[in-house]
């Protein structure tokens, strides 16, 4: 996962907003104690997520900590301890980072994908071992996901939909109702669609550069040299906006449907607000033909087509 599933920060109480953040902090303490401080590298906004929500729909007791941390040492922050979901979104950290990494070094040969493979390996395997068939699902997913890129694939449903299946097999059913299952599958689904979607436009000026698979580029048909990325970004914004929208409307009605029994107010916020921000940002991301890097992972582009924004 991406890093993409964020609050709104500004549109948040403040105590929520700390409430949210002792899960974050908690789940960087589960990876730290399970499988060592390295693995806390992998921490990220979406498997935060992953635990607030399990948590949330399942009304699991919150036991919250104040500790000092080796990023923090000089002031105590809140922690979620003993939390099942946070340990559960701590092994799925694991598996997609390791089978992410394998990938990368199936298709580039990449040094660092090399070396996070060894660094992680005896970690994936515990992690393999609690939970077998998410293992392999995701293995099989992705390797489904490489042979559409290798093949240039130009139905960008077809390549979203194989992403989607891992987030839509992520969550656990033992303890849910039949109806509940599946309005979370739905869920799940469409926000795997959508991250795999805002990702792909998010990277579309660098795939341009380094001629790699993106499948904007084979389904809107890039016209290479005849037209530069700001034409082609431009051309293809109104349907690149429409799924993008369209599937976070999905999660949204998705979500309605669920008996969320505590931190509602965090979880719309990020359903709602902090989604869709995010979504904006990424469409937005060239109007001003400013910047080279992503601008998604921590601040809004300071050029002028931000002005007037609620930043």
């Amino acid at each position: 996962m991406f890093g993409y599933i964020r609050l709104l920060k500004e549109e948040l109480k403040i105590r929520e907003f700390y409430h949210f953040r002792a899960y974050y902090c908690g789940l960087c303490r589960e990876l730290n104690q399970k499988y060592g401080r390295c693995s806390t590298l992998l921490l990220n906004y979406d498997v935060t997520f992953l635990g607030l929500f399990l948590s949330s729909l399942t009304g699991s007791r919150e036991k919250l900590s104040q500790e000092r941390c080796f990023l923090h040492p000089l002031k105590k922050r809140s922690f979620l301890i003993d939390n099942r979901w946070l340990s559960y979104a701590a092994d799925v950290n694991l598996l997609l980072a390791y089978h992410n990494l394998r990938d990368n070094w199936t298709d580039d040969r990449s040094k660092a994908a090399w070396a996070g493979l060894k660094l992680l390996k005896k970690n994936y395997l515990k992690a393999a071992r609690l939970h077998p068939a998410l293992d392999e699902l995701i293995q099989d997913k992705i390797q489904a996901l490489s042979r559409l890129e290798k093949e240039k694939c130009p139905r960008i449903d077809e390549a979203a939909d194989t992403f989607a299946k891992i987030l839509e097999n992520i969550c656990p059913g033992g303890e849910l109702s039949p109806a509940s299952i599946k309005g979370i599958k739905w869920l799940f689904y469409n926000l795997g669609k959508w991250i795999y979607l805002v990702d792909a436009l998010d990277d579309l000026e660098k795939d341009i550069k380094k001629a790699r698979y993106n499948p904007y580029l084979y389904a809107f048909r890039y016209r290479d040299p005849d037209e530069n990325f700001i034409e082609f970004h431009n051309r293809i914004r109104p349907q690149a906006e429409f799924l993008l929208n369209y599937t976070l409307s999905q999660v949204a009605a998705a979500y309605e449907l669920l008996d969320i029994r505590m931190n509602r107010g965090i979880l719309d916020n990020i359903i709602y607000l902090g989604m869709n921000k995010q979504t904006e940002q990424v469409l937005n991301r060239r109007s001003c033909e400013k910047g080279e890097k992503k601008l998604l992972r921590n601040t809004w582009c300071q050029g002028e087509c931000f002005q007037g924004r609620n930043p």
